[in-house]
């Protein structure tokens, strides 16, 4: 196993800040919480290997640790506001190396690559017809949107079939940086899909977000006391945009739905473009500090889970499987077979569990509980580890299966494996939620591995070389694998 190389001033930095939690309230679970996500960080990430489920693990730990940070910033004991958080925190933090051990387990049997190994599966593909099939896409997946909650029963699989844009994106991004050409235009890309994810309802511009720090996750062989600054001050920005996005997102949101309790929104671009800037214009520091506690809060979820561990088994029993049993049966029996099959509804279990009264979706709000307190419903704090570890197969044999079968390419792989997975990364999906989109990502990915991938590759593919430059660029090759090999 080769893992990231971390310089000793960037080791000295990290395990000062590791120790000085300690000094803290809640230190101990601040102190946990953070010595998960490096060791998690340090076992997931190696050089030049698919980086989604090093994003994976980031965000599961900022929906753990945000809980103690809330209470930090509070000034109050973990457990103030319900008698397990502690436990909650400490469970989670336990689960994701359950639920990560078989991924890491497959991430390593991918051979070592290099930065020219990468590149030279680059080379077989034009970046030019990348873009235009991402262009492409981007506009089909924006109609496909629009559209997806008219055809029922094909909702999920219209929403799998966008995964194809976000595909391209990395695939795009990584034959820009790999190849070192068409950045410009990349970097344009990436704004755009910024900006026009400030038009949906449930901000959508922080996808492409997600998808840039996958790819850059890729492609990092090394940590450095520079890198380590530079992650320092963009984790600065993103909080200070957090924080100003909290402030606006309610009236923002309000005005996109026309004040209804929809989730969609009904006017135009311009208009909404608008309103976005008058509410900026609003935003004081004043301001910003009040946000500050409930972002934390909409951050964190482990005050759900905590809440289900204070209600069993001693007001509900353990349900033994049946509840990941219902959720199976849901997300997978069609409602042309079931039509009296319900709607989806995720606050109406939320509520059943933790005792909360919440409003439901019919006042336009939904409350999820989190597929770590969905194993516990059913087993118990010791029992939902090996659940999770299950569920951490299935993502294995997935993974292995996407980056053996996609492609005889292993970055045009990388592209897929990084599209398919990225939306699994929230805890706060619910075991219904997050089953249904698994099988309908997984059904839509096998036909497109079998049926539309051989045409994609084809379609972006180089045609052959002459045999004499092909001689020329081994030459090349050896030459960049002696230098590496000199630097190594």
């Amino acid at each position: 196993m080769k893992n990231i190389k971390i310089d000793e001033h960037s080791q000295f930095l990290l395990m000062t800040v590791l120790l000085s939690l300690l000094l803290m309230k809640n230190g101990f679970y601040l102190f946990v919480t953070t010595a998960t996500i490096f060791l998690a960080l340090y076992i997931l990430q190696q050089p030049f290997k698919p980086g989604v489920f090093s994003i994976f693990a980031v965000q599961h730990f900022l929906q753990i640790a945000a809980g103690v940070w809330l209470c930090n910033y509070l000034g109050q004991d973990i457990d103030y506001n319900t008698n397990s958080r502690s436990t909650a925190t400490i469970a989670g933090c336990v689960g994701i190396f359950f639920l990560l051990a078989p991924v890491y387990y497959v991430q390593n049997k991918i051979p070592t690559q290099t930065f020219a190994s990468l590149r030279a599966f680059t080379q077989q593909f034009s970046t030019q017809k990348i873009m235009y099939a991402y262009i492409v896409a981007f506009f089909t997946a924006s109609s496909l949107g629009a559209v997806a909650f008219l055809f029922g029963g094909l909702t999920q699989i219209i929403f799998s079939l966008v995964k194809i844009k976000w595909m391209l994106f990395l695939l795009f991004g990584f034959q820009c940086f790999l190849r070192d050409e068409k950045k410009n235009i990349f970097y344009i890309f990436v704004a755009l899909e910024f900006l026009s994810g400030f038009f949906s309802f449930f901000s959508e511009f922080k996808t492409v977000i997600y998808f840039l720090i996958v790819m850059i996750f890729s492609l990092v062989e090394k940590l450095d006391f520079k890198k380590v600054l530079y992650v320092s001050v963009v984790g600065v920005c993103l909080t200070v945009f957090g924080l100003f996005w909290t402030n606006i997102k309610g009236e923002y949101r309000s005005f996109l739905n026309s004040g209804t309790s929809s989730q969609v929104a009904g006017v135009e671009r311009d208009a909404a473009m608008d309103k976005l800037y008058d509410l900026s214009n609003k935003v004081d520091n004043e301001k910003l500090e009040g946000s500050v506690v409930q972002m934390l809060d909409r951050i964190q979820y482990t005050y759900h889970f905590a809440k289900t561990i204070d209600r069993m088994p001693s007001v509900l029993p353990f349900e033994g499987g049946d509840n990941w049993l219902r959720s199976l049966e849901f997300s997978t029996t069609p409602r042309f077979l079931n039509p009296d099959k319900p709607t989806y509804d995720a606050t109406t279990k939320t509520k059943y569990y933790t005792g909360i009264r919440y409003l439901g979706k019919e006042y336009g709000v939904s409350f999820s509980l989190g597929y770590f307190a969905d194993c516990f419903i059913d087993f118990g704090i010791y029992g939902m580890m090996f659940v999770l570890l299950a569920l951490g197969m299935v993502y294995g044999l997935i993974y292995n299966y996407l980056l053996r079968k996609s492609s005889n390419n292993l970055v045009f792989n990388y592209a897929v494996v990084g599209a398919f997975f990225m939306e699994f990364n929230a805890l706060e999906m619910d075991s219904t939620f997050l089953l249904g989109r698994l099988f309908s990502s997984l059904v839509t990915f096998i036909l497109l591995v079998q049926f539309f991938f051989p045409w994609l590759i084809s379609f972006i593919s180089l045609p052959p070389e002459p045999e004499e430059k092909k001689d020329e660029k081994n030459e090349e090759k050896e030459e960049v694998v002696l230098v590496e090999a000199k630097q190594n």
